[in-house]
């Protein structure tokens, strides 16, 4: 006997995941400090490893009200790293401190190899951040940046950075690149990640579930997640806001292919059965664009990138559409970054 056939509901186990993200309601007895803060990528990573925030900074207000709004409950202030003091730190918190967290931004590492480099507000950033490390002395810290790093100068500003980083700190030193699509998030996402520990731990990469790549399988892997599974369902979400398109850039965008360029504003489509592109979008010089929607003929909204990004939806950011794309874009997502956090919980013993 033959029985009609059942459609099931595809059930979008991505935003089941990114959705079923929440604070803890009791923390695992490990603290950090997050400098460089952003829009919180790391913050809310750590945060959901089980580590207590207890002071977040960023030079951008806006910024640091995103942090504060949706990591309550602890020091949230916008400072200047080169006027930002360990000791102020510390008496804010009132505890010893276990990681520092942050990523300056890559231009203070493109001219580290020059010494002369401590006259430039950028080049100052480096050695900045790690003067603020030795005064905090904590058990560990994180340092994270953008790939294009480990070939400035040939490779000698990176292996000046590390050399750096080890006799400043003593700390022992590891180092690695990751790519967020292996941990779950639908963005092909590399960032350079460095770890330093103030004694001799077992500390391991958090292991990839996920294949880099569709068109190479790998033994044990899922499969990368398509960037559909990120855009479904946003309406009436929260920056979730619609930019308006002229006529003409309406009509251009609805000749580009997914997976395309437009050829004059140098926008790529979003192809909705792969992983996307690295979510680019801007700074306050210029920059990236959105990406387009695979769908429909416009960017991608601020929620849309904070989706592809592994933003779960409660997480709101304040500031002006323009702030709001940037402390997205230049996040670190937070499964990945969940994911190193609890590495390092599970390497400090709790």
């Amino acid at each position: 006997m033959n029985f009609p056939a059942i459609k099931l509901p595809l059930v979008n186990t991505y935003l089941e995941t990114l959705n079923g993200q929440s604070l803890p309601k009791k923390y695992s007895g490990l603290n950090f400090v997050s400098v460089f803060c952003g829009g919180g990528g790391l913050d809310l990573g750590f945060s959901l490893a089980g580590i207590k925030p207890v002071f977040s900074s960023d030079v951008i207000p806006s910024f640091c009200a995103t942090v504060a709004k949706n990591l309550p409950k602890h020091v949230v202030e916008p400072h200047d790293i080169n006027l930002l003091s360990g000791n102020y730190v510390l008496d804010k918190v009132r505890a010893p401190v276990d990681i520092v967290i942050g990523g300056p931004p890559c231009q203070a590492f493109s001219i580290l190899g020059d010494r002369k480099s401590r006259d430039d507000p950028r080049g100052q950033l480096a050695f900045e951040y790690v003067r603020f490390i030795k005064e905090i002395g904590p058990k560990a810290f994180l340092f994270e940046n953008v790939p294009g790093l480990l070939t400035v100068n040939k490779g000698k500003d990176w292996e000046q950075l590390l050399e750096f980083f080890a006799a400043e700190t003593g700390y022992k030193i590891r180092w690695t690149k990751l790519n967020s699509v292996r941990y779950g998030v639908p963005q092909i996402r590399q960032r350079v990640i460095v770890v330093g520990f103030r004694d001799e731990v077992n500390f391991r990469w958090p292991a990839p579930r996920y294949a880099e790549s569709q068109d190479q399988s790998e033994l044990g892997m899922i499969p990368p997640l398509p960037a559909w599974m990120a855009l479904e369902d946003v309406e009436n979400l929260p920056n979730h806001v619609l930019r308006e398109h002229g006529e003409r850039v309406i009509e251009r965008y609805s000749t580009i292919l997914p997976g395309g360029r437009d050829r004059k504003d140098h926008t790529d489509r979003v192809h909705p059965d792969r992983p996307s592109g690295t979510v680019l979008v801007g700074s306050g010089a210029g920059g990236g664009r959105p990406f387009i929607h695979p769908f429909e003929h416009r960017h991608i909204t601020v929620r849309e990138a904070a989706r592809l990004q592994s933003f779960p939806d409660w997480w709101e950011f304040s500031g002006g559409p323009t702030s709001a794309y940037r402390q997205v874009g230049n996040a670190v997502p937070p499964l990945m970054a969940k994911a190193i956090a609890s590495e390092i919980r599970l390497a400090l013993g709790k």
